[in-house]
C-alpha cells in the first residue's frame, strides 16, 4: 500500500469516525429533548373506581418537574377519545403557570378533570390522553401521556311494564312489552317471547317472538303483538310466561395474548306477569212502546261477552226528557251475556212531534267485581200525551156503552108511570061508583033507549 492509498484509508475512518460520532450527537440531542426534560405526569386516582358507563369521571392528575431548571407559562390538556367524552360545562385546558425546578416548592401541580363516559362501553381498560406543553421561550416542552381509566360494566334487563292488564273475550287487542336496560352496557340481538297457559292468548297476525338489536343503557324498547281469547273464555286471571335472551356482551369476549376471543354466550332473563280476562259489558237500548197511561217502554240488551250484575238502568237529569211520575232508576238484577229485559218510564217530552235524543245511564258489576257506568243515548219520537187523549176517548165510550142502559130506564120509567096512572084513574071511578049508585043503571037505561 503506498502512500496515498493510506492516507486515503486513513481519511475514510476518520471520517466514518466523524459520522458516527455526529450520529450519536445527534442521537444524544434528540434523547435529550424528549426526555421531557425531567417532568412525569401520574395518575393519582379516580373517582369513581371503577366508573360505570354513563357515569362522570374525576380524574387527579400530578405534573411534576425533577429537573435542573425552571419551566414557565406551562399548560395541561385532557383530549378525549371514547369511551370518555368532555363535559359541556368543563374546560379541558389549564395554566399551571411555573413548574419550578427539583430543589423548589412549586415544582408540582394536582390538578383535577371532569370527563363524561358514554353508555354503550363494555368492560375494560381505556386510555386518557393527557398532553403538556409550555410557550417559554427557553425551556420549551411538549409531553403526552395516556392514563389508564377503569371502567366496569354489567348488562341487566328488566320487562318494565306491559300496556294491558285486561282483555275483552273474543275482542282482538294490542299488547304492548316494555323491556328497560337496567345494567351499564348496551343490549345487543336480544330476543323477546311468550306464552300463555294453555294457549288462552294467542298472537294474531305473528308470532310471539320479537328481536331487538340494540337497546342502550337506560332506554326502553316496546314490542307490540295483536293478540286475541277465544269469546266463550272464562273471566279470571291467567299467567303470562315472559323470556328475555340477549348477547352477554362482558362474558362474550376472553382477552387472550391473540386478543379477543367469542364465546357466544346468551343471557336469559325468565319472568311472569298477570292478565285479567273479562271485565266490562257493552249494553243496547230500544224503544219498545207507549202505554196508553203515558208510560214509555224499553228494552235493555247485554250484547257484550260479559255477564253484569246488579244491573239498574237510570234517566238522569236532561234538557229534552222529564220523568214525571216514579223513580228515574229501575233494577233489572243480573243480566247475562245475550240477555235481554224490559224497563217502564213515565216521561214527558219537552216538544213534541219530533224526534229527541233521550240519555239512559246504566250501572252494573262487572265480571271482575268492579262497580261500572255504561251511558247510552238513543232517539225517541216525542208523541202527543197519549194519556189526555185516552181519556178524552174513555169518556166517550163510557157515554156510548151507558146508553143501553139510560134506554131502558127511560122504558121502565113510562112503564111505571103509565101502570101508575091507570091505578090511580080506577081508584077514582070506585069512589065515583060508591058515590052514585044509580048512575050505572041511567047510564044502562040510556044506551037501551038508544
Amino acid at each position: 500500500m503506498d502512500d496515498k492509498q493510506f492516507i486515503s484509508f486513513i481519511f475514510i475512518i476518520l471520517l466514518s469516525l466523524l459520522l458516527c460520532s455526529g450520529t450519536a450527537l445527534g442521537a444524544g440531542t434528540i434523547n435529550s429533548s424528549s426526555l421531557d426534560k425531567g417532568i412525569s405526569i401520574d395518575l393519582l386516582n379516580q373517582d369513581p373506581d371503577p366508573v360505570k358507563p354513563g357515569d362522570v369521571l374525576e380524574v387527579r392528575i400530578s405534573v411534576e418537574n425533577t429537573g435542573y431548571n425552571d419551566i414557565d407559562n406551562c399548560f395541561v390538556k385532557i383530549e378525549p377519545e371514547y369511551p370518555f367524552k368532555i363535559l359541556s360545562e368543563e374546560n379541558p385546558v389549564m395554566n399551571i403557570g411555573t413548574l419550578g425546578k427539583r430543589s423548589e416548592n412549586d415544582r408540582r401541580k394536582v390538578l383535577k378533570f371532569r370527563v363524561g363516559v358514554e353508555n354503550d362501553v363494555n368492560e375494560g381498560s381505556y386510555p386518557l390522553k393527557v398532553y403538556l406543553y409550555s410557550t417559554d421561550k427557553k425551556n420549551k416542552i411538549s409531553l403526552k401521556r395516556e392514563l389508564t381509566i377503569d371502567v366496569d360494566s354489567e348488562s341487566n334487563a328488566e320487562i318494565e311494564y306491559i300496556s294491558v292488564e285486561k282483555m275483552i273475550p273474543g275482542e282482538k287487542t294490542n299488547l304492548v312489552f316494555g323491556i328497560k336496560n337496567v345494567g351499564n352496557s348496551p343490549l345487543k340481538n336480544s330476543m323477546f317471547s311468550w306464552e300463555c297457559s294453555n294457549d288462552v292468548i294467542l298472537p294474531v297476525g305473528s308470532s310471539n317472538v320479537k328481536h331487538i338489536n340494540l337497546i342502550d343503557v337506560g332506554e326502553t324498547a316496546n314490542v307490540s303483538f295483536n293478540v286475541l281469547t277465544n269469546v266463550n273464555t272464562k273471566p279470571g286471571l291467567y299467567k303470562l310466561d315472559l323470556t328475555l335472551t340477549y348477547d352477554d356482551i362482558e362474558e362474550l369476549q376472553t382477552i387472550t395474548e391473540a386478543g379477543y376471543v367469542e364465546n357466544e354466550k346468551r343471557k336469559t332473563i325468565k319472568s311472569k306477569a298477570g292478565i285479567y280476562i273479562g271485565g266490562t259489558t257493552d249494553f243496547d237500548i230500544a224503544f219498545m212502546e207507549q202505554s196508553p197511561t203515558g208510560a214509555y217502554t224499553f228494552s235493555v240488551s247485554n250484547i257484550g261477552n260479559n255477564g253484569a250484575n246488579s244491573v239498574k238502568v237510570s234517566i238522569p237529569v236532561q234538557e229534552n226528557w222529564t220523568v214525571t211520575d216514579g223513580s228515574n232508576s229501575v233494577v233489572l238484577g243480573n243480566l247475562a251475556k245475550g240477555d235481554y229485559t224490559i224497563a217502564d218510564f213515565n216521561l214527558k217530552p219537552a216538544t213534541v212531534g219530533q224526534e229527541l235524543p233521550i240519555k239512559f245511564e246504566i250501572s252494573y258489576t262487572s265480571s271482575d267485581g268492579i262497580r261500572q257506568v255504561d251511558e247510552n243515548m238513543i232517539p225517541l219520537y216525542a208523541s202527543p200525551s197519549i194519556k189526555q187523549t185516552g181519556s178524552k176517548l174513555t169518556e166517550e165510550s163510557n157515554e156510548s156503552s151507558m146508553l143501553p142502559y139510560k134506554l131502558l130506564f127511560l122504558l121502565l120509567l113510562g112503564a111505571a108511570g103509565v101502570f101508575l096512572y091507570k091505578r090511580y084513574q080506577k081508584k077514582v071511578m070506585e069512589k065515583n061508583a060508591e058515590a052514585d049508585p044509580t048512575g050505572e043503571s041511567q047510564i044502562d037505561e040510556k044506551k037501551t033507549g038508544e
